[in-house]
């Protein structure tokens, strides 16, 4: 028997007409019917990554009601733990840029003083090394094993599809840098988006919550859910388009680490959180991610001497072999910055793109 969670009630399917976004949909069921479909799940993957950098991932193994059940221990979390224990162990952003634990809404800006509606709490899969909140320790279980699914079984065989896409000899190149037993910045997050903008503060960010960037991480899942926010910018034309919800399926992003070691030829996707159409206003957003970098200890670069894919598309080695960040620095360094310091002085500039340098590196906002 299941210890019971507070249940969050999703928003339904907005019937807008809105422009949705065209990903190309993985089917990880195939992953063990033998060399020729993982080679054609390969295909599928670059093909995603060298246009956007996204994708969905269906018949991945993990049950929708799963899925479900974990959005309510996060919301069951975020609701029931009181604000002395979420500040006691909040997530050390600045002092150690670090996302274990609790953000709490304000955190980062949105556009010009508005600051951000979101509330989330991180968690490392060996959870032993910080404290915990009370009312987490009757879902410990499930959280590990959802965990431990997540990054073996969904994340790993992606990481080998990857693989296999730039015909890196050993497949289990990546799973070796995102070994589990080791130590990095990965984490599974908890995330709820509050519906508690002033007019004023709409005016001010014309509908954003959450600027347009890339993620930090080697691959970003998102386990898709109703609400109609997100966005990507498509690489050609710049327009941002929504993300459809397809119910049971996780969302893949690739994020500026897999940019990097590929040289740019797989996109690291950009993307945004928007307010809702009409018809969804007015109710939270809760979602779930897994959010994966490598191991520490890893210095990411192009991987021009693994790939012959990257030599045939001759493409140039992301950081000169000085300047290249080891997957600790750079993580932690982004974490620290993000979004606090990059902002728009207006919100009418012509210039959508800011800079902003981490450590040897830049990374990016937009909107």
């Amino acid at each position: 028997m299941l210890p019971p969670a507070d249940h969050f009630e999703p928003v339904g399917p907005t019937k807008e007409a809105l422009e949705f976004v065209s990903l190309v949909a993985i089917d990880l069921g195939r992953y063990g019917d033998g060399p020729e479909a993982r080679n054609h799940l390969a295909d599928q993957i670059r093909q995603a990554m060298v246009t956007q950098g996204f994708f969905f991932v269906v018949n991945h193994g993990i049950a929708e009601a799963d899925i479900t059940r974990q959005v309510d221990i996060g919301y069951h979390i975020l609701k029931n733990t009181s604000d002395d224990e979420k500040q006691r162990l909040r997530a050390p952003i600045i002092e150690e840029g670090s996302y274990h634990g609790f953000k709490p809404r304000g955190h980062w800006r949105t556009a010009g003083e508005v600051r951000d509606k979101a509330e989330n709490f991180n968690v490392y899969r060996d959870m032993s090394l910080r404290e915990q909140p009370t009312c987490m320790e009757p879902f410990r279980p499930e959280i590990q094993h959802f965990i431990e699914r997540t990054h073996k079984d969904v994340l790993g065989k992606l990481l080998r599809i990857f693989a296999i896409a730039l015909e890196i000899n050993d497949e289990d190149f990546f799973v070796k840098l995102h070994s589990y037993d080791g130590h990095d910045e990965t984490f599974l997050r908890y995330m709820q988006y509050y519906d508690a903008f002033s007019e004023e503060e709409r005016k001010i960010t014309k509908g954003l919550w959450f600027a347009g960037h890339q993620d930090l991480t080697s691959l970003s899942l998102l386990f898709s859910q109703p609400m109609t926010s997100l966005q990507v910018r498509e690489y050609e034309s710049d327009q941002w388009k929504y993300v459809p919800h397809i119910p049971g399926a996780i969302i893949v992003n690739a994020g500026e680490v897999m940019a990097w070691w590929t040289g740019n030829y797989f996109k690291a996707a950009i993307h945004r959180v928007v307010e809702p159409p009409a018809d969804q206003r007015g109710h939270d957003r809760c979602s779930i991610f897994y959010f994966c970098v490598p191991n520490d200890e890893v210095v990411i670069n192009t991987l021009l001497q693994e790939s012959p894919v990257l030599r045939a598309a001759d493409v140039a080695m992301a950081h000169l072999p000085d300047k290249a960040p080891n997957s600790k620095d750079w993580a932690n360094d982004r974490i620290k910055i993000s979004l606090r310091n990059a902002v728009w002085a207006k919100t009418d500039e012509a210039d959508n793109v800011i800079a902003e340098t981490v450590g040897n590196v830049a990374t990016r906002w937009f909107r």
